[in-house]
């Protein structure tokens, strides 16, 4: 190039990822590097709302018209803009967004329920003491039909089990059941053939590395008084700590997995001091 009868030379530029010479005509910029229009198009895309680059991962807006204008389908995960959401009317304060395909489903006789949902409880069996079973199963799809394969095999003759999301498995499915006497567990829950179902569509449950088996018990099966309750929760939390080693080898994980999920109270030679250390347990 002739300036003022200087000869300048064209700036030239690399491309840092396939090494190509670009002259300041055909380069483009993304994240503070260079790249030619082949790479560039690899590296970054465009955002589909205000058309600036991001990083070609998976995404398709960037992170501020995400905050904006867009969130995520409670079941399915699908982005949606906000004014194409919709709120189901049994999620506390209409928190949970739908997608309108999620929400039509929803609307009908939906197999598979948000994190929040809980039915009136029905209990199974005789006698005080009941469990209600969470069991949480991953890896093979948070999907309404395979929710409704299970729920039909386990509620063909009572409904036992209800199923929700839970954003803390990857692509699965927490099953519930209704509060149930040991005996209904052990003799009439049909436990087998369902667990046999989740195997044959694919999910994975302790070795999916994310999922929990959580057992609820009423308190008010210990006793009627709040007392004797209390007593009762400590020895329980007594057993745990007392023979801490042993559970964990039942367990099949790791000392750092149950840090994080169920960490300890702590061992005390007496009972009702685990308590008191902990300033008391509200349990339910």
């Amino acid at each position: 190039m002739l300036e003022g009868g200087i000869i300048l030379k064209e700036t030239i530029l690399i491309c840092c990822k396939c090494g190509c010479e670009l002259t300041e005509d055909t380069y483009q910029t993304f994240d503070g590097k260079v790249y030619c229009s082949r790479c560039i198009e690899k590296e970054a895309i465009c955002c589909a709302r205000c058309g600036e680059l991001i990083a070609n991962d998976g995404a398709t807006v960037c992170d501020h018209c995400y905050d904006y204008h867009y969130t995520n389908c409670e079941r399915c995960g699908t982005l949606v803009p906000n004014e194409d959401v919709y709120y189901t009317e049994d999620d506390d304060d209409n928190d949970y967004p739908y997608c309108q395909t999620c929400y039509d489903r929803h609307e009908k006789n939906i197999y598979l329920h948000s994190y929040s949902y809980k039915p009136e409880p029905i209990f199974y069996g005789e006698g005080t003491r009941f469990f209600g079973v969470e069991l949480e199963i991953d890896d093979a799809g948070k999907d309404e039909c395979n929710a409704q394969k299970l729920c039909e095999l386990a509620n063909s003759q009572r409904k036992r089990i209800y199923i929700k999301s839970d954003s803390s498995l990857d692509d699965g499915l927490e099953i519930v059941t209704h509060p149930m006497s040991l005996t209904y567990h052990m003799e009439s829950m049909p436990w087998k053939v369902l667990l046999e179902q989740a195997l044959s569509l694919g999910y994975k449950s302790h070795m999916a590395h994310t999922c929990g088996l959580h057992i609820h018990v009423d308190r008010t099966s210990f006793t009627d008084s709040y007392e004797y309750q209390e007593e009762c929760i400590a020895r329980v939390l007594y057993l745990v700590e007392r023979f801490w080693e042993e559970l964990l080898r039942f367990s099949r994980r790791t000392q750092s997995q149950l840090k994080r999920w169920a960490n300890r109270y702590g061992y005390k030679e007496k009972p009702n001091d685990i308590l008191d250390v902990n300033g008391g347990l509200n349990l339910q």
